[in-house]
């Protein structure tokens, strides 16, 4: 399996569409997006290395507050991509009326589009 080195990250949050986008910091040539269950999307650079990820309903995924996506303090994110499956654990803290809270995510999904095996680490910058 390829393995990464841990990926800086930037976020975006559209908090009128409580969208969630989170990206690469390093220069990268986009390829393809790809959908993985409901409300997560996943890009990939022309390596098939995962690159940003958007969360729709973000608040609603993340059983959190939309305002408190705003104050996003941190993000630990690794995503696997296996022969048949891809999995996604990440950890994110939100500040809710100055106390950090854990908003995780973990996913899991078949790797139907036959992507290359990978394991890579993302962290906000």
């Amino acid at each position: 399996m390829k393995e990464e080195k841990p990926f800086r990250m930037e976020k975006d949050y559209d908090f009128q569409n409580d969208s969630l986008f989170m990206y690469v910091t390093d220069e990268y040539e986009y390829k393809e997006s790809v959908e993985l269950g409901d409300n997560i999307i996943l890009d990939f650079d022309d390596d098939d290395v995962p690159v940003a990820i958007e969360i729709l309903d973000a608040a609603k995924v993340l059983n959190v507050e939309k305002f408190s996506l705003q104050n996003l303090k941190s993000l630990n994110m690794e995503i696997s991509i296996e022969e048949d499956s891809i999995t996604i654990e990440a950890k994110f803290k939100v500040l809710l009326h100055q106390k950090e809270l854990d908003a995780p995510i973990s996913l899991e999904v078949p790797n139907d589009l036959n992507l290359p095996q990978i394991q890579t680490e993302f962290a906000l910058a």
